[in-house]
């Protein structure tokens, strides 16, 4: 999943005309696929913005806030999965037959 979600960005940032010197991609791909699951977006925003990088140097025409919100968004459109309702997660228990003792 790592893999995907790099080549997705550096596409990303190609199609945009940004530099990528120290593989700001790699990271936040990284940090995607480990820590997404289960944050807020302003968590996961805090996260984010942690990652030391030389990205923000080499394209000083972007504001990071605003461009890290974007990606958030964009990343969350492309890769993050559904979480189940309740109702499905109830409907499933009922399925199951009664555990006999």
């Amino acid at each position: 999943m790592i893999f995907s979600i790099q080549t997705y960005l550096e596409d990303y940032f190609n199609r945009r005309g940004l530099g990528d010197p120290d593989q700001y991609a790699v990271a936040l791909a990284r940090l995607y696929d480990r820590e997404r699951h289960g944050k807020t977006a302003p968590a996961f925003l805090a996260a984010m913005k942690r990652i030391r990088t030389a990205f923000y140097r080499r394209n000083d025409d972007i504001q990071r806030d605003r461009f890290e919100g974007k990606l958030l968004t964009v990343l969350d459109s492309r890769f993050k999965k559904k979480d189940s309702s309740t109702s499905q997660r109830q409907s499933q228990k009922e399925l199951k037959p009664p555990a006999s003792a």
